[in-house]
This record gives structure tokens, C-alpha cells and sequence, in this order.
């Protein structure tokens, strides 16, 4: 009698186990700070991933970095940043379009020199990161767009980062070149214009950049999500950054 009550009972569980697996609660993406610690799940769909970048440690190692923006289903949107261990084991798994849950990571004030989300807060994560891919949730967008007209950009407090949308009048050939620090770059000079009457110079940068022509000739319009704007020669002038 004894292992049929023991079968019974491990059914029961796992039924339990199950609906907990359904019911799981998430922590809003918004709400993050560094009041929560690591005492938090999330759950996001990846609108933007960086190309992973190797950069000096300070003990004079080599390290590894990638990025990428997470949006929820409450329209939370954060940055979150993988090094070294993380970065090497989940940057092929975490594409673009992707749903992720995460968890163990650290809650930091975001460093707007690299970071264009409107989140006060980022997301740092190593080798402790627990990062799982889920099936896709409906309820997350693909993509969260605050478009801005530029007539309006003309008048905010630069740098500033803004989504833009227009028509893409002009576009130069990419141009390959080395950073300071040696890094090889490829950039791409495109003009847009939109139904505010102006018109600005954005510069695309690595991937981006090395599309084929086609891509950027017939006029398309174009949404640009993260565009860095800074006073340029008098005028205005745009950078999508990498992961943008």
C-alpha cells in the first residue's frame, strides 16, 4: 500500500510543480532598482543586442561584453550587460525578437555614456547569471518606439537620445576605419527627413553600416530606436549606436 500512496503523492506534486510553472510571477521591469537586490525574476523579450566586445581588465586580463535592451509585458524597458563567463555562454542563445526569464543579476544606476534605455537602472550580470529562454509571450511587443518629431529635438538639452522616424533622402558609402584603442569600425553617413519639415544626419555604425545599398535606396521609411543626438557644425547630427 505504501508505494501507491508514495505515487500518488509525487503526482500530486508534480501537478502542483505545474501550476506553479504557469502562475510564476514576475518582478516589473519599471520597478527595478537597487532596492531589490538580487531577489528578483524577470521576464523580457530582446528588442536590441550589442556585438560582443573585448575589452582590458583591470587586473590586465582580457574581458568580454555584449549588451542588450529587454522590454516586458508592461512596457518596462532596461539594459542589461554580460560579461566574461555570461557573455561568452549566452550571446548566441540571446537573438533579437527572443522571450528570456533571468535572474542573478546585479542592479546598478545606468551609466548614460553607453546607455540610451530611459531606465534610471541597468542590469549587470556574470557568471552566477540564471538566463532561460521561454516561449514566445504575446503580450510582450517586438519593439517600443516614443518617436519624437526632430523640429522638437531642435529644442531638448544635447546630447540627448531620442526615437526617431522619417524618410531616408540620402545615404553615403560605409567607410572602414580604426579606433584609438584599434578596434576596427565600419560607419555609414544617412540623412532623414520627417513630416516636421527638418532633416538630419545619422550616423549607422558596424552591421548596420555594411547593409547592402538596396537597403537604403528607394526612400524607405525608417524608425530608429536609441539615436544619439549631439550639436554637430552648427546643426544637429544623430548616432545609432551599435546596439541600437
Amino acid at each position: 500500500g505504501l508505494s501507491h500512496t508514495t505515487r500518488d503523492s509525487s503526482g500530486y506534486f508534480q501537478e502542483i510543480a505545474e501550476m506553479t510553472i504557469q502562475e510564476e510571477i514576475f518582478f516589473p521591469i519599471r520597478e527595478l532598482s537597487t532596492y531589490q537586490g538580487t531577489k528578483w525574476t524577470i521576464k523580457g523579450r530582446v528588442t536590441m543586442r550589442s556585438p560582443m566586445r573585448d575589452f582590458k581588465q583591470r587586473n590586465g586580463g582580457e574581458g568580454k561584453v555584449f549588451s542588450v535592451e529587454l522590454l516586458d509585458a508592461e512596457g518596462g524597458e532596461i539594459r542589461a550587460s554580460f560579461f566574461n563567463e555570461a557573455a561568452e555562454k549566452l550571446y548566441n542563445l540571446m537573438e533579437a525578437g527572443k522571450c528570456f526569464k533571468l535572474s542573478k543579476g546585479n542592479v546598478r544606476i545606468a551609466n548614460r555614456q553607453y546607455n540610451t534605455c530611459k531606465h534610471r537602472y541597468e542590469l549587470v550580470f556574470d557568471k552566477l547569471a540564471q538566463v532561460d529562454e521561454v516561449e514566445d509571450d504575446k503580450k510582450i511587443d517586438a519593439v517600443k518606439y516614443a518617436i519624437e518629431n526632430l523640429r522638437s529635438v531642435k529644442g531638448k538639452t544635447l546630447p540627448c537620445s531620442v526615437d526617431i522616424c522619417g524618410v531616408l533622402i540620402s545615404y553615403e558609402q560605409p567607410i572602414a576605419f580604426e579606433s584609438k584603442d584599434g578596434r576596427k569600425l565600419v560607419k555609414r553617413n544617412i540623412t532623414l527627413a520627417d513630416d516636421s519639415g527638418m532633416s538630419m544626419a545619422v550616423t549607422l555604425w558596424a552591421e548596420r553600416a555594411e547593409k547592402d545599398d538596396s537597403a537604403f535606396s528607394g526612400s524607405p521609411v525608417v524608425a530608429m530606436k536609441g539615436v544619439v543626438v549631439k550639436e554637430w557644425q552648427g546643426g544637429l547630427s544623430g548616432s545609432l549606436t551599435e546596439g541600437g
